[in-house]
């Protein structure tokens, strides 16, 4: 029977662990509640996401077929250039969101896309939470050094969410299952990749807690993070992320493949339908 991510949370709590992205070394205090932030700056009060005291499963993925369509265009096509670096900025998560990579994450995304975004704005007015399953909403508070996480599903339909709400033409898709290659072809192609991966990218440290999602079963792991993956070099076998807790970085391939093969190949992308015109060849 599945055990709930709420057990998890309180363990971890007694443990003193705090959640998948706490700050090594340390603490920082929330600048607003999750509630609060989210009730008070709502773009729309009618159509906002649900606060966490209020959540209810919602159904993820809001991007239309051809969306995906599109995805599956990229992956069939072959890698056209041995290294893509996109013009990826620094958002660093701390102070304000000591557990809330998965936001920020998608914040560096769309401001790679030209999209003029404030830091906490995603957290602030658009995340979707859940009372337990990471794959529908975030659980727990990001704004705390006790937040939990959110899935690729739950981040993709926030992402809609401020999209629509911005008029834009883009979408988010998820990319779970797809290997590493078919990544750097998005890359390739000038759409960033927000990717699943572990504190420091170290080995994961993964539970028997476990979520289902589209007949696959994924499972939480105690060190999960989430970066944004902006960049790859084949000839260098060096792959360059955006990553909440360190700026911009460069990891060797094979072992950051190896930690997301690891972690369940979680991922999400964002992407326009007649190709990025964002993006300079």
């Amino acid at each position: 029977m599945k055990r709930t991510l709420s057990l998890l949370i309180v363990m971890l709590i007694v443990l003193g662990i705090c959640g998948c992205q706490q700050k090594p070394g340390g603490s920082s205090a929330p600048s607003a509640t999750c509630d609060e932030a989210v009730s008070a700056s709502s773009p729309d009060e009618a159509a906002r996401p649900a606060t966490r005291d209020e959540a209810e499963p919602v159904e993820p993925e809001t991007a239309p077929d051809e969306y995906y369509d599109r995805v599956d265009e990229i992956f069939a096509a072959p890698l056209a250039h041995t290294n893509r670096l996109l013009d990826a900025g620094e958002w660093i998560q701390y102070p304000e969101l000591p557990t809330g990579c998965e936001s920020v994450a998608l914040t560096a995304a769309l401001d790679c896309l030209g999209f003029d975004i404030e830091k906490t704005e995603i957290a602030e007015n658009y995340l979707y939470y859940a009372d337990e399953d990471v794959m529908y909403g975030y659980v727990g508070d990001p704004f705390s050094d006790y937040g939990a996480a959110v899935y690729p599903p739950g981040l993709a339909n926030t992402a809609n969410y401020y999209l629509e709400v911005n008029d834009s033409d883009y979408r988010a898709v998820t990319t779970m299952g797809a290997d590493m290659q078919s990544l750097f072809k998005l890359i390739d192609a000038g759409y960033p990749v927000v990717v699943w991966t572990t504190l420091w990218v170290n080995e994961p440290m993964v539970t028997d807690y476990e979520y289902y999602y589209n007949g696959e079963t994924y499972y939480w792991y105690e060190n999960e993070h989430c970066v944004l993956l902006c960049g790859y070099d084949l000839e260098e076998n060096t792959v360059t992320i955006s990553d909440p807790n360190e700026g911009i970085v460069t990891h060797d391939a094979d072992w950051f493949e190896a930690v997301y093969d690891g972690v369940g190949r979680l991922s999400m992308t964002i992407v326009d339908l007649n190709g990025n015109e964002a993006w300079k060849h």
